[in-house]
């Protein structure tokens, strides 16, 4: 989906969170029932810090006693415990059981314990695309056709990037012929591939990132990857037509 009138808005791509099983019980505590929700770190972090202070307060995790928190400690009631040792290799860690614990180790090993997804949103994606751990990748290889060289960008379709603009983009671009080419998969999905004629990995990726917002951990750069000469963009050959959005 194109704005109407203007440019497509830049991806913006974000990590967050949803809680463990074994993290639930300490959410639902603090009112956050809905364990299916993606949260930011401020928000899990927020969460953490309520039940911390609630626990200091003696309210407890559900309205019994608790330990006493400090600046220098937190006292580590049962569901904070749970939280962050029960079940998987935490159970086996030298700290479980422990009854505090400083407040920056706390942090550190509630935000390691929780699922951590990425969300995608803005460009042209219709809503918020999200994956667990790493996002999606747009994938570029080089090849050798007939003697010439040939930069090939695939899975554009992951962040809804429309491949025959991309195609009359990127010959400006890198000043190279540029198409689309189609294969029809066995799913009966159409797989199109931008190709462009030379060796432009390192300019693709300049104007993934400026035109559209995609940062490297969106990008895979398989010919950056490969030993020897002609497989990748020279250094010093640069596209000079690379404009943000």
């Amino acid at each position: 989906a194109h704005v109407a009138g203007g440019s497509v808005p830049l991806l913006r791509v974000t990590t967050v969170y949803r809680p463990s099983d074994a993290m639930k019980p300490l959410f639902r505590a603090r009112g956050a029932t809905d364990g299916r929700a993606f949260l930011d770190e401020a928000q899990v972090l927020a969460i953490l810090e309520a039940h911390v202070a609630a626990v200091s307060a003696g309210g407890g995790a559900e309205g019994g006693g608790g330990g006493q928190s400090s600046h220098s400690a937190w006292a580590l009631d049962p569901l904070l415990s749970d939280a962050l040792f029960r079940g998987g290799e935490a159970a086996k860690d030298p700290q479980a059981g422990a009854a505090s614990m400083p407040p920056k180790e706390v942090r550190r090993r509630f935000l390691k314990r929780l699922e951590q997804w990425t969300r995608v949103s803005g460009g042209a994606l219709e809503k918020p695309m999200h994956a667990r751990g790493e996002p999606p990748k747009v994938v570029l290889t080089t090849e050798q056709r007939r003697g010439h060289s040939v930069t090939c960008v695939a899975e554009l379709a992951a962040y809804s990037i429309d491949p025959y603009t991309a195609a009359r983009e990127l010959a400006g671009v890198c000043g190279a012929t540029a198409n689309v080419e189609e294969e029809a998969l066995k799913s009966g999905v159409q797989k199109r591939v931008v190709s462009v004629q030379g060796l432009w990995d390192r300019s693709i990726t300049e104007w993934l990132a400026a035109k559209h917002g995609l940062p490297p951990s969106c990008v895979e750069n398989r010919a950056a990857a490969m030993k020897g000469p002609g497989h990748a963009q020279k250094k010093e050959k640069k596209a000079t037509n690379v404009r943000r959005a």
